[in-house]
């Protein structure tokens, strides 16, 4: 066993921003297709995972697709520590408003399901090595189609027909927070070498509207349109925990120009693609 941390899911968007967000001593980091490496833990001390199976997203629990059993049992044979990204999904609905890590959990779709079955597998075999991080939503530059994201969405939407289409009420309530503050966290939990459970999120709420006419201010063009006035999975999470053992905050005051800030990169980006 060494000193160095292993990141896994290189190229996801948290690992990519922690990457650019530095800090952290001694990462290395590898794709979800380098796992059979004969090297892959010398010299490792830590693992950190952001990949995560598709299919894992939308159906049942498969242990064969669960990256995360897969590397917590090395862990375990080798007296690791390992850092899981979980999801604020896990908590009941009913608690999710200022849920803290000690809430109830009650997961009501596949994703929280699965990520709260995943969390106590790796319980079981880590005890006191894991630690779980519950991820609020994390707003970023992302486009990809392979996932779906409420940003990705947006912005998806707006380059493409000039408008952002909400299917709940704009005035829905949710914990947001950028993904460069997200890796800042991780960074923090990392150097603390915390363990246990954390919830990472801005500690505040925002309208998804206003969410939507951010973005769409700084893209300088387009439209709200908003499908069905249901109010529909309202979150903020409690930080307090997360806060009070490292030296990391945010700033929710910030959001609103980060968000024009994202419009803003995809006016420019298209008018590229126009050119």
């Amino acid at each position: 066993m060494g000193d160095a941390t292993l990141i896994v899911g290189r190229n996801s968007l948290l690992a990519r921003a922690l990457r650019d967000c530095g800090g952290v001593p001694n990462c290395r980091y590898v794709g979800h297709d380098e796992l059979d490496r004969p090297d892959l833990l010398d010299g490792i001390g830590r693992i950190v995972n952001f990949a995560y199976h598709p299919e894992l997203r939308s159906g049942p629990y498969r242990a064969e697709l669960d990256i995360d059993l897969r590397l917590g049992r090395a862990a375990a044979e080798l007296g690791l520590d390992y850092v899981m990204l979980s999801t604020r999904k896990v908590y009941a609905p009913e608690y999710a408003f200022g849920a803290a890590e000690d809430g109830p959990v009650g997961p009501i779709d596949p994703y929280g399901r699965n990520k709260l079955t995943i969390e106590r597998v790796l319980a079981n075999l880590l005890g006191e090595r894991l630690t779980i991080l519950r991820v609020g939503n994390v707003v970023g530059y992302d486009r990809l189609e392979a996932r779906p994201s409420f940003m990705s969405l947006m912005l998806g939407r707006l380059a493409g027909e000039n408008r952002i289409m909400l299917d709940v009420s704009p005035f829905v309530r949710r914990d947001f927070l950028p993904v460069e503050q997200v890796a800042a966290a991780i960074r923090a939990v990392l150097n603390h070498r915390l363990v246990g459970t954390y919830n990472v999120g801005s500690g505040a709420c925002v309208e998804v509207g206003r969410m939507a006419l951010w973005v769409i201010e700084g893209f300088g063009r387009g439209e709200l349109v908003v499908t069905s006035p249901r109010i529909h999975d309202e979150f903020v999470l409690d930080v307090t925990k997360i806060v009070t053992a490292t030296d990391w905050s945010w700033p929710s005051g910030a959001l609103p120009e980060y968000c024009r800030s994202l419009g803003r990169r995809l006016a420019k980006a298209e008018s590229r693609v126009d050119g």
